[in-house]
């Protein structure tokens, strides 16, 4: 990710680079201040003294401009209403737990979530729903062959309400395990009147487009789906 300052292009390393020869210069320039001042050349010292202040500056420039490209760098996903609503029906159809792997285009750090990408369940009941582990292989082999990354895992609980949508300790499990296997995805869970809460050991940023989706929280990890059958 680059950025632009002072109209030209910088990216994290060459920031880096310069951050180092601020402080490299700054020591310079504090020895001639102490040099001068030894020597009693006051007009000296002032003119070292100034251009000391300009250096300081120009690294708390830097300083913020290091910090936009970090949060630059936060991981966007980007949703469609109607998407959200295919994912909720898909996963509402009957009255046992279920769940879905996403994928959809990336390009930087903006992931936007298109596809449903099914997988066979190997145990399924009312609270608790496990994938069989051969058809999740095919279906990441099946992604990788297409160029497609998986980008999220979407489940619903059994519940009602947004305390419905905690993840358990089960939950949690999965998204470590998904982090350990290298892949960044993001997870969703739906309860059984529409609401969503999206959670991901990664920092994110939820986009959604359309409407049909209302936020709930002031963080935007939580939403309600307006409109269900």
């Amino acid at each position: 990710m680059e950025t632009k300052f002072l109209g030209v292009d910088f990216g994290q390393l060459e920031i880096e680079k310069i951050k180092n020869e601020i402080e490299l210069n700054i020591g310079k320039l504090s020895e001639e201040i102490a040099s001068a001042c030894k020597e009693h050349r006051a007009e000296k010292a002032n003119f070292f003294f100034q251009l000391a202040l300009l250096v300081s500056r120009l690294d708390q420039m830097i300083k913020g401009l290091s910090s936009s490209i970090v949060q630059s760098q936060i991981q966007v996903y980007m949703l469609s209403s109607l998407f959200l609503k295919d994912c909720f029906e898909y996963l509402n159809k009957g009255k046992v737990e279920s769940l879905h792997f996403v994928t959809g285009p990336q390009i930087g750090n903006i992931s936007v979530l298109d596809r449903i990408v099914d997988i066979e369940m190997h145990i399924q009941n009312f609270v608790f729903a496990r994938a069989d582990t051969v058809a999740v292989r095919k279906a990441l082999i099946h992604l990788g062959k297409r160029e497609h990354k998986l980008q999220g895992c979407f489940h619903i609980h059994p519940g009602f309400g947004i305390d419905s949508t905690m993840p358990s300790g089960i939950d949690l499990r999965l998204q470590s395990t998904l982090d350990r296997g290298g892949y960044k995805a993001i997870s969703a869970i739906f309860s059984r009147d529409g609401y969503i809460r999206f959670y991901s050991s990664l920092d994110f940023k939820i986009q959604i487009y359309g409407t049909g989706a209302e936020r709930i929280d002031q963080y935007g990890r939580i939403y309600r789906l307006v409109e269900i059958s």
